[in-house]
């Protein structure tokens, strides 16, 4: 496949393309984020931690857009590649953000806070239906390489820190609904999953059949953790999710 040199690095061939039409794309997540901002302010009472919630999204998200598709660093994160800074900078600016909702002193700690417990029947569900569904996911982790192991840890772990953990509490909390916090924490995860370059780059009809299924998978998390209380059922469904079993049997 030809490759294009620009700004000193190697990018794939529909790189210029995207950027041509980076305009009229972007409104694939202008226009949902708007509607979904407009939903959650109307749905939850918007007070200071919604607000300032809301904006560190749109922070990240922008963010996101800049480097990935602007910058053109998403070949390199999607392909797991173990010199890609930007794999590692994404997830730290989703960890620092879901971190910040832990600040200052507390009574009990970090870990209890997020309910670091095991739950037995409920770590067995969650291995169990997420190697069902890893056998589906044709773009996962591979299971064979050990460097992708911590890899696929530390990109679940910033993924539920952030979105369940910290987003889907907050408007739990904040908007006294589980219902509705669910589905918008959700809908912000699908949204988020727009700006990886495998999804970018994909026609509207697939980024549309993304989009919902990652609306479904964050369903899936936030309720799992909100039924069992623990972060780590939620966190190892999503490790088990994430990795590509169809490439153990070749």
């Amino acid at each position: 496949m030809d490759k294009l040199l620009r700004g000193g690095m190697l990018v794939p061939d529909g790189y210029t393309t995207c950027l041509n039409h980076a305009t009229a794309t972007t409104s694939v997540v202008a226009y949902p984020l708007s509607a979904i901002a407009c939903c959650a302010g109307r749905l939850i009472p918007m007070n200071k931690e919604l607000a300032i919630g809301l904006l560190s999204y749109v922070f990240i998200l922008t963010t996101a857009l800049c480097v990935s598709i602007g910058m053109g660093c998403g070949a390199a994160e999607s392909s797991r590649e173990l010199s890609s800074v930007w794999y590692y900078g994404r997830r730290v600016l989703l960890v620092s953000a879901g971190l910040w909702a832990y600040r200052g002193p507390h009574k009990i700690t970090f870990l209890a806070q997020l309910g670091w417990r095991t739950p037995a029947r409920w770590i067995f569900f969650a291995l169990i239906t997420g190697i069902a569904m890893g056998c589906f996911n044709r773009g996962g982790f591979d299971p064979r390489v050990p460097e992708t192991v911590p890899l696929a840890l530390f990109h679940t772990f910033s993924m539920e820190l952030y979105f369940r953990a910290y987003l889907f509490r907050m408007m739990e909390r904040t908007g006294k609904s589980t219902a509705i916090a669910l589905i918008v924490s959700s809908l912000l995860y699908a949204l988020y999953y727009q700006t990886m370059w495998t999804v970018w780059i994909q026609p509207p009809a697939n980024k549309a059949v993304m989009f919902v299924m990652f609306t479904a998978l964050g369903m899936l998390f936030s309720y799992s953790y909100k039924k069992s209380g623990s972060f780590l059922v939620n966190w190892t469904m999503h490790i088990f999710t994430g990795l590509n079993y169809r490439l153990l049997f070749p």
